[in-house]
């Protein structure tokens, strides 16, 4: 079954609510995590995951946050999948670095890459900024 984790969620309340600061305003971990009831060391991983997929950026010291890197028109679905949890597939054997001894003898396989490659291509499609709209 294809599901999303909390990890996701989270991520996307921290990426939406980044996007509705002003110019120059900064968010900070603690404060969004006691306004959401979020673990602060569960999003802290996530803030560190973002930062280094150059989604967001944080600027340190007493008055520091985080702020937005890139517009959520430029951040899709399947961009933000992988930066927090590498390469999406939706069984472990159509990961690149996977060899999979069985698969000229699977014959799910040819079935689960068609899934694989419309749902990706489906989700590259689907940008944050469209999440957003009613």
């Amino acid at each position: 079954m294809l599901q999303f984790n909390k990890e996701l969620g989270y991520s996307l309340q921290f990426i939406f609510a980044l996007s509705n600061l002003n110019k120059n305003e900064l968010l900070g971990l603690r404060k969004f995590s006691d306004e959401k009831n979020i673990s602060f060391l569960f999003l802290q991983r996530i803030a560190r995951k973002l930062r280094q997929g150059g989604i967001i950026q944080s600027i340190k010291g007493a008055t520091g946050g985080y702020y937005l890197k890139k517009s959520l028109t430029k951040i899709s679905l399947k961009d933000l999948l992988e930066v927090l949890d590498g390469e999406y597939a939706v069984i472990d054997c159509l990961k690149s670095d996977v060899v999979c001894p069985k698969e000229k003898n699977c014959t799910a396989h040819k079935v689960f890459k068609k899934v694989n490659n419309s749902l990706l291509d489906y989700l590259g499609k689907i940008k944050l900024s469209e999440l957003l709209e009613d």
